[in-house]
């Protein structure tokens, strides 16, 4: 395989990158119990940039408490974690790196004892890792999470990001409405791919109203 344009320059709609390099996203656990980003966090991500990839991807950053996957996730869930994130941002930018938040709600892969209320998911399908069950997720409450995650990633735009990720992949919330394996509705959220599909689409829909057409939108599938 030809690699002789990973190291040229790229666009991706506003963000500039010197190279096609990119730094995916690793859970560290080093953000505080309220989500906000340590100095040692900080300092990870700073010592990453260092190295020159394109773009280095945030940890997955929850959207909602509801969805936090561990005690010590990163959070971007209420309008007071902007000015803690955008203190990581900075401490990128100052290396000139490029930085890009991934936002997500863990859905079925998480617990009730880290969330400290009861874990949703598209159908209530037990989980072996935890012997929990889920609630399914009525249609007011699907709504509620496509703000949520069109608000959180308003939010990742104020603190000056350069991107927001939504992840769509390893069976967290987007992806268990996608799979049929954990997607059993038979409502318009379900059955075939479109109905599936239906949740991933709308939220990518209100995050680009909500960003504007320019600023970056990845989807991780």
């Amino acid at each position: 395989m030809a690699l002789d344009r990973i190291f040229s320059p790229v666009s991706i709609g506003t963000m500039k990158l010197d190279n096609r390099i990119v730094m995916p996203p690793m859970a560290t656990n080093f953000a505080s119990p309220e989500g906000f980003p340590t100095d040692r966090l900080i300092a990870y991500y700073r010592e990453r940039a260092r190295g020159g990839v394109g773009y280095l991807n945030t940890e997955h950053t929850g959207i909602l408490p509801q969805g936090k996957a561990s005690a010590n996730m990163l959070m971007i869930s209420s309008d007071e974690h902007i000015m803690p994130m955008r203190r990581l941002v900075d401490a990128v930018h100052e290396v000139l790196g490029k930085i890009v938040v991934q936002i997500n709600h863990a859905g079925r892969q998480t617990s009730s004892a880290v969330t400290k209320m009861p874990i949703v998911a598209p159908s209530p399908l037990p989980v072996t890792e935890t012997a929990e069950t889920p609630c399914e997720l009525a249609i007011p409450e699907i709504e509620g999470i496509v703000e949520a995650f069109s608000a959180a990633a308003e939010r990742v735009q104020k603190a000056g990001a350069d991107g927001v990720e939504l992840h769509m992949a390893h069976g967290y919330l987007l992806c268990s409405f996608l799979s049929p394996f954990s997607n059993r509705r038979t409502d318009a959220y379900g059955g075939d791919l479109a109905g599936r599909s239906r949740l991933a689409i709308e939220v990518l829909r209100a995050v680009r109203r909500r960003v504007g057409r320019d600023y970056p939108v990845i989807c991780r599938l």
